[in-house]
C-alpha cells in the first residue's frame, strides 16, 4: 500500500542510489543548503530520500520530491512543520509528566523545516528524471513502533501523543488543506468500490465494514469536529526511543482538514495489530488520547466503525496496487496483519465496542442506560412482585402465599458478587441476582411487557421487552425456568404486570435488567470479567431496580483499576505522590498501610494529628452520628463547649469563634473578617506562601499564584520577603538582628500603600511557614512585623493551619514562640484529625465588625458530629501527653539530623520545631539539590517511610508526622534517610 511524505526513507526499499546520485545529491545538499557531510541512501517509493550526518553530528533528511509533485502539498507540510515548531508551552497545570507522552500544553516534537540558503523552504533541482524538488528536514531519531512490545503503558503514550499533534494544530489553517486524498476516511465510500477485488472471507468482511459506515457514519460525520490532522499514524510514523517511549510523529504528507476522530481512528487501526483481542489493546489509545485531548461522545460514537474503516480501505487499496503492480509481493505482505485484525473484530457488536470505548473515557457505557434507572428510581415504573410473598408496591396486587424456604446448596448469587473461580482462572462477576423461589414456584411478569426471546434449551429463559414513559427500550432476563412450562410464550406476545411466565425449575431462578442486548438475547453472559465490572454493570445493571430492594456489591478494584478510574473520573489537577502510588486501605498511629498489608511510616501527613483512626476519635464520630447531626441554627452543649475549650487554649483577646469545614474556608473567612473591620482590602503575604485552594486564597499564595499556571499577583496582594535565615537575603551566622531587618520589607510594602493612599486590611503569615521550605523565622521577626502592620490600621492573622495544636511542642501554638497574640487565628487540618473541621477564633472587637446585617452561616461548620470529634482530638491531646511528646521526638530528630548532616554532604541545613521540620538539601555553593531531594524521597519511600518535599526549589524534605510517633520511629527514620542519602550521594 502507498504512503507519501516526510519519512518515506523508513519504508519498503526501493531501487539503490547509484554513486553518481550520492555525488550529485550532495552536491545540491552543498549548493542548496549549505550542508556538507556523509551521506546515505534511504528508502523512498517516488522520492529520492538521503540522511546527511554532518561533522558536529548533526543529521538531515535530504528529499528530492518527483518530478510534477504539487507545490502546494510541499507547502502544507512546511506550513504545518512551522506551525508546530512554533507551539512552545509547559504541561498543562496540575499534570504529572509521563515519559513518552507529552500533553495539552507541550510542544510535541516533529521534523524542523531547514531553509535554502536563499531563505526560501524548497529549492528547484536537477535530477536524471527531471526537475526535482529539494527539501530538507531535520532527523527525528528514534525506532519504529513496529520494533517495541506494545505495552499498555506504550499505548496510552502513544495515544497522548496523537492527541497532542492534534491539540497543537487545532487552530491551525492553509489554502490547502482541504485537500482530497484517497487515505481519507471520508473517502472510505469510494474505496468501498474497490471490494470485489477483494476473495474468499475477506470480501464479506470489508463490504460489511463498508455498509456499517454508510448506514451509522457518514449520517454523523459533518456534526464531528473537524481541523487539519496528522491523518497517518501507522507502525511506520510512530518513533519510540531507547526506553522504547513514544518519542514523534513523523511523515506528515498525508495532514489534511478531517474530522478530528479520524487521526485517533487511524493510529487505533494500526495499534491493532498483533493483538489476540484488537479492541482491548487500544482502549489505553483512546485514554491516553482523551488524557489530553478530550473525546466527545458523538466522536465516541463512531471511532470503533472509523478504525476498522480504515483497516477495510487498507486491504482495498493493498489489492487495488496489487492488481496493477502483480510482481510486488511486498503489498501482499504488508497487508496481512491488517487482516487478521479484521477477522479477529468480525461479530464484535460495534454497539459494545462504543461501550468499551465509552468507558475507557470514563463516560457511563450506555448513554441511555441513566433513562431505565431513572424509570424506577423516580417510581414511574411500577414493578409486581415476581415472587409470592413479595410485598406488593400499591394496592393493585395482593401478596400471594409464601411457600416454604427451599434449602439451597450454595448460596444466592447477588449482583455485582464475585463468582467462585478455580485458581489461577479470570474473576468474574455476577450480572444477575438469584430469586430464591423453590421448585414448581411460578414467575411471574413485573411490568408491562412484549416477549422478545424465549430459549428452552439447555434451560428455559425467557427474555421481556419494556420500555420507559419516554420510549427508551429495555429488558429483563429470566433464566432457570422449567422449559416445559414457558412453551406457552411467543415472541411478540403482550404481557401484563402479574401474568405467569413460568415456573422456577429448581430452586432458584436468576434475573438480569438489561439496558442493552447488544444482539445477544437470552444468550446475554450472566457473569463478565471482574476488571470489565464498569462496563458490563452499566449495560446489565441492578436488578434490584425491579426488585425493590438494594443490596449490590461494590466492584473491587486493584491498583491499576483505581489509577485508570482516576485518570478518567477525577481531575488530573489532583496530584498523586511518589512514581508508584500507593494503594492505601488503612491506618493507625503513625502507620499506613498498603493494600497487600504493608505498612508505611508516616511522616508527612500532619492531618491525622493524634495518629490515624485513633479508636477516641472514630468513637466520638461514631456516638454523634448516631444521636444527631445539624447545623448551628439550634441549640447543642457540644458545638458551645467546643468553643470554649478553643478558648480556653488561646491567649486572650481571643475568644470569639467560627466553624468551617476546612483550612481554605478558615482563611478566606479571616480575609472577609478583616476587610469588614478595616474596610480596606489591600493583603500582605510573605513569599512564597500558601494559604488555601480558594480563589480568594490562591490570590494570597505566591506559592500558587506565582508558579505554573498561575496568573501572577492580584493588586490588591503584597508580597513581603521571606524571613529564611538560611537561603534568603540574611542569614543566620552571617547577619545580625535578622528578625528586625526582615520585617522592614513589611514596613516598605505597608509604605507603598500610603503613598498611593491605600491602607492595608491584613497581614497574613503562617506561624511558621510550610510550603515555603519549613520555615522557621528569626526571633522578634512576627512581633516587629505586627507592630508595623497595626500602626497602618490592619489586623494581624497567623495561619495555624499546619502548626498548631501542640506540634511546635515547646508551646501549643506556632505563633507563641515569637512572642505575639495575633488578631485572628485560622485553624485547620489537626482539628478533626481527618475529619473536615477547621475554625477561626478573633477579638470580640473584629467579631463585632463583622455583624453588618449579612448573615453568616456555614451548614456543616460546627455541627454536633464534628464538634464531638474536636473535643475528642483536644482530649487526645492532653491526656496523652502529645505535646511534650512532640517536643520530646522532635528533639531526638533535630539531634540526629544533625548527627547525619555531619556525613552527608547532601544536608544544607536542618531547622524546625517539635514535629514540624524541614531538612534542605543543598550542592556546592547553595544550589538548590532538587532533582536529588527527589530522589531521596523516593528512596526513602521505597525503605518504607513516606516523605514529601517542597520549599521554592522543591529541595527541602519536610518532616510533620501524627504526633503519636515513637522513639523507634525516630531512629528507623534516621536509619532509612542515611541509607538514602548515601544511595543518593553516590550517583553524584
Amino acid at each position: 500500500m502507498r504512503r507519501t511524505g516526510h519519512d518515506d526513507e523508513r519504508r519498503a526499499a526501493s531501487s539503490p542510489s547509484s554513486a553518481d546520485e550520492l555525488k550529485r545529491a550532495a552536491t545540491l545538499a552543498r549548493d542548496l543548503f549549505g550542508l556538507a557531510g556523509r551521506l546515505e541512501p534511504l528508502p523512498g517509493e517516488k522520492d529520492r530520500n538521503f540522511r546527511l550526518s554532518t561533522a558536529d553530528g548533526d543529521r538531515y533528511v535530504l528529499k528530492l520530491h518527483a518530478p510534477g509533485t504539487d507545490p502546494a502539498e510541499l507547502d502544507l507540510q512546511d506550513a504545518v512543520l512551522l506551525h508546530l515548531a512554533g507551539r512552545a508551552g509547559s504541561p498543562s497545570p496540575g499534570s504529572r509528566r509521563e515519559p513518552g507522552a507529552v500533553g495539552g500544553g507541550e510542544r510535541p516534537p516533529a521534523p524542523r523545516v531547514v531553509p535554502a540558503l536563499d531563505g526560501r523552504r524548497s529549492a528547484a533541482a536537477a535530477w536524471a528524471d527531471g526537475t526535482r524538488t529539494a527539501r530538507v528536514l531535520t532527523w527525528m531519531a528514534g525506532r519504529p513502533w513496529a520494533e517495541v512490545e506494545p505495552t499498555a503503558r506504550r499505548l496510552r503514550g502513544l495515544g497522548r501523543h496523537v492527541a497532542a499533534v492534534d491539540h497543537a494544530l487545532r487552530d491551525f489553517t492553509h489554502p490547502g488543506m482541504r485537500r482530497e486524498l484517497v487515505w481519507n476516511l471520508t473517502g472510505a465510500p469510494a474505496v468501498a468500490d474497490l471490494a470485489p477485488l477483494l476473495d474468499g472471507e475477506l470480501r464479506p468482511l470489508v463490504t460489511e465494514v463498508f455498509d456499517r459506515y454508510r448506514d451509522h457514519v457518514a449520517p454523523r460525520v459533518a456534526a464531528l469536529p473537524h481541523q487539519v490532522i496528522h491523518n497517518d499514524a501507522n507502525e511506520l510514523n510512530i518513533l519510540v526511543d531507547d526506553g522504547g517511549e513514544v518519542a514523534a510523529l513523523i511523515d506528515f504528507g498525508d495532514v489534511a482538514w478531517n474530522p478530528r476522530v479520524c487521526g485517533l481512528a487511524v493510529a487505533g487501526a494500526y495499534a491493532m495489530q498483533g493483538h489476540a483481542d484488537p479492541l482491548r489493546a487500544v482502549l489505553p489509545v483512546v485514554s491516553g488520547y482523551d488524557e489530553v485531548s478530550p473525546l466527545r461522545p458523538a466522536e465516541l460514537e463512531v471511532l470503533y466503525d472509523l478504525m476498522r474503516t480504515r483497516l477495510a480501505m487498507s486491504v482495498c487499496l493493498s489489492a487495488y496496487q496489487h492488481a496493477n503492480d502483480p510482481a510486488n509481493d511486498y503489498l501482499l505482505v504488508s497487508r496481512r496483519g491488517v487482516t487478521r485484525v479484521l477477522r479477529r473484530l468480525a461479530g464484535t457488536s460495534p454497539d459494545l465496542a462504543h461501550f468499551r470505548l465509552r468507558d475507557a473515557v470514563g463516560f457511563a457505557p450506555n448513554p441511555l442506560a441513566r433513562a431505565v434507572r431513572q424509570h424506577f428510581e423516580s417510581g414511574a415504573a411500577r414493578p409486581v412482585p415476581l415472587l409470592p410473598g413479595a410485598a406488593p408496591p400499591d394496592e393493585t396486587v395482593s401478596a400471594r402465599p409464601v411457600p416454604a424456604a427451599p434449602v439451597l446448596d450454595a448460596p444466592p448469587a447477588r449482583y455485582g458478587e464475585e463468582t467462585a473461580q478455580p485458581p489461577g482462572r479470570r474473576p468474574e462477576i455476577h450480572l444477575g441476582c438469584d430469586l430464591v423461589t423453590g421448585e414448581g414456584v411460578t414467575v411471574r411478569c413485573p411490568l408491562p411487557s412484549v416477549v422478545h426471546t424465549v430459549k428452552t434449551h439447555p434451560s428455559g429463559s425467557v427474555v421481556l421487552e419494556h420500555r420507559t414513559d419516554g420510549g427508551v427500550p429495555f429488558w429483563t432476563l429470566y433464566r432457570h425456568l422449567d422449559a416445559s412450562s414457558i412453551t406457552h410464550l411467543t415472541p411478540g406476545d403482550e404481557l401484563a404486570p402479574d401474568d405467569p411466565l413460568g415456573t422456577a425449575g429448581a430452586t432458584r431462578a436468576r434475573l438480569q435488567l438489561l439496558t442493552h442486548l447488544l444482539g445477544m438475547g437470552a444468550d446475554f453472559p450472566d457473569t463478565a470479567p471482574a476488571d470489565e465490572a464498569d462496563l458490563w454493570r452499566g449495560i446489565s445493571t441492578d436488578p434490584g431496580l425491579v426488585l425493590g430492594r438494594g443490596g449490590a456489591a461494590r466492584p473491587r478494584r486493584e491498583a491499576d483499576g483505581i489509577a485508570s478510574r482516576r485518570r478518567t473520573n477525577l481531575s488530573r489537577a489532583m496530584s498523586l505522590s511518589y512514581r508508584e502510588p500507593l494503594h492505601l486501605v488503612r491506618g493507625e498511629g503513625a502507620y499506613l498501610f498498603d493494600a497487600s498489608g504493608r505498612p508505611w511510616l508516616d511522616l508527612v501527613n500532619n492531618v491525622c494529628h493524634v495518629g490515624h483512626c485513633h479508636p477516641r476519635v472514630v468513637a466520638a464520630g461514631h456516638r454523634q452520628a448516631a444521636r444527631l447531626n445539624t447545623n448551628t441554627r439550634y441549640l447543642h452543649e457540644s458545638v458551645v463547649e467546643y468553643a470554649r475549650r478553643l478558648v480556653e487554649l488561646l491567649p486572650d483577646p481571643l475568644r470569639v469563634c467560627f466553624f468551617v469545614n476546612s483550612g481554605s474556608e478558615a482563611n478566606d473567612l479571616a480575609l472577609r473578617l478583616a476587610a469588614a473591620h478595616t474596610g480596606a482590602a489591600d493583603v500582605l503575604v510573605l513569599d512564597h506562601a500558601y494559604h488555601g485552594h480558594l480563589s480568594s486564597q490562591i490570590a494570597l499564595s505566591p506559592y500558587k499564584f506565582d508558579r505554573r499556571g498561575g496568573r501572577g499577583r492580584p493588586d490588591t496582594t503584597h508580597v513581603c520577603e521571606l524571613p529564611d535565615p538560611y537561603r534568603g537575603r540574611l542569614r543566620a551566622g552571617r547577619d545580625d538582628d535578622l528578625g528586625r531587618r526582615y520585617a522592614g520589607s513589611v514596613a516598605d510594602r505597608l509604605a507603598g500603600l500610603a503613598a498611593a493612599g491605600r491602607r492595608p486590611a491584613a497581614f497574613f503569615a503562617e506561624s511558621l511557614q510550610s510550603c515555603g521550605g519549613q520555615i522557621v523565622y528569626p526571633d522578634g521577626y512576627l512581633r516587629e512585623a505586627f507592630e508595623h502592620v497595626r500602626r497602618a490600621g490592619g489586623v494581624c492573622v497567623a495561619d495555624e493551619v499546619q502548626v498548631g495544636l501542640g506540634r511546635v511542642g515547646r508551646s501549643f501554638w506556632g505563633f507563641e514562640p515569637q512572642g505575639v497574640v495575633p488578631d485572628i487565628v485560622t485553624l485547620g487540618k489537626p482539628l478533626g484529625n481527618g475529619h473536615p473541621l477547621a475554625a477561626v477564633v478573633t477579638t470580640p472587637e473584629i467579631a463585632r465588625s463583622f455583624e453588618t446585617g449579612m448573615e453568616y452561616f456555614n451548614t456543616f461548620g460546627g455541627n454536633p458530629v464534628s464538634a464531638e470529634i474536636g473535643l475528642a482530638v483536644l482530649d487526645v491531646v492532653r491526656d496523652e501527653g502529645l505535646q511534650a511528646h512532640a517536643r520530646r521526638r522532635g528533639e531526638q530528630l533535630l539531634r540526629g539530623l544533625r548527627r547525619l548532616s555531619g556525613r552527608h554532604p547532601l544536608i544544607g541545613d536542618v531547622r524546625g520545631e517539635g514535629l514540624f521540620l524541614g531538612v534542605e538539601l543543598s550542592l556546592d555553593g547553595l544550589l538548590p539539590a532538587t532533582a536529588q531531594a527527589g530522589a531521596v524521597k523516593e528512596a526513602v519511600k521505597a525503605r518504607g517511610v513516606l516523605l514529601s518535599t517542597d520549599g521554592p526549589a522543591d529541595n527541602v524534605l519536610k518532616i510533620k508526622p501524627p504526633l503519636v510517633l515513637t522513639g523507634a520511629d525516630c531512629e528507623l527514620f534516621l536509619d532509612v534517610l542515611g541509607d538514602a542519602l548515601g544511595e543518593v550521594e553516590a550517583t553524584l
